[in-house]
């Protein structure tokens, strides 16, 4: 019970540390977009940076103690703005990487829908390919969970394999631990929660999450599929059957070898 109490606050703390981050980044560049968009805004900046560089100039040069005070406390929302980068980096990390892991699980059956919709080939419904589309996509996000993370780090925008950076705050690392088969069936399965509750919320209600209730069944019926074949994985670990073995079995049985060698075997044992 301690340990489940210590992964529950340690999942707390994570998600809403992760969401302050996100919330200040979003602030930080409204107001650095408003700045812009002020009348005189870009011209506010470029003296602010020439005030900074200035006072920079003028204590390193003539040794004003001063100069080098008012420097600083001027500089101080670049010391602020650094700090952040430096705490909320290892979080926009993991954001890009999973965004990159999710893109490469749907891209196929994306592809497949745009393909169908331009040419007409299976002139699908809509709900059926939002159907394979998230069923398709979380199955290929946990059972190729090596190759999702070998093309999440090749086509990382970090570059992990090579950036001194990464090394620095151990992305690499990092992003491995968090990509992992358990952690992305933790984000599926939460999600798909957080769906749930949200689409009895609007059941009991009488509304719809989309424009028809079809929509709505498709995310639910791949959940239900994701779950079937999550339980049928399970038992195939659990079960005595292998399917190799079996295979194995067949041919054998199918080119007769088990018995030419069970007939030489009773020749040799009968003989005098």
């Amino acid at each position: 019970m301690k340990n489940i109490n210590k992964e529950l606050f340690s999942l707390i703390l994570i998600v809403t540390s992760g969401i302050l981050i996100l919330g200040l980044a979003v602030g930080i560049v409204y107001c650095v977009d408003s700045l812009l968009e002020m009348r005189f805004g870009v011209w506010y900046l470029a003296f602010y940076l020439f005030l900074c560089i200035t006072l920079y100039v003028l204590g390193r040069r003539y040794k004003s103690d001063l100069a080098t005070k008012i420097h600083r406390i001027a500089v101080l929302p670049f010391t602020l703005f650094l700090g952040f980068l430096s705490v909320a980096m290892p979080y926009f990390v993991l954001q890009i990487h999973l965004f990159v892991y999710l893109f490469f699980s749907s891209i196929v059956p994306i592809l497949l829908y745009r393909l169908d919709r331009f040419t007409g080939l299976l002139d699908l419904k809509i709900t059926t390919h939002i159907y394979l589309i998230v069923t398709f996509s979380v199955i290929t996000a946990t059972l190729m969970n090596k190759q999702m993370k070998e093309l999440t780090y090749r086509f990382s925008p970090m570059q992990l394999y090579s950036n001194h950076i990464s090394n620095r705050f151990e992305f690499h690392h990092l992003t491995d631990y968090f990509l992992s088969e358990h952690t992305i069936k933790f984000v599926i399965y939460f999600s798909y929660f957080i769906y749930l509750l949200i689409f009895n919320l609007f059941t009991f209600e009488e509304h719809t999450l989309y424009s028809s209730p079809l929509m709505d069944r498709a995310v639910l019926q791949s959940f239900i599929t994701f779950l079937a074949l999550e339980r049928l994985l399970s038992n195939l670990k659990e079960l005595d059957f292998k399917p190799s073995e079996m295979l194995k079995l067949l041919l054998t049985s199918i080119s007769g070898n088990d018995n030419e060698r069970a007939s030489k075997d009773e020749d040799k044992n009968f003989k005098p």
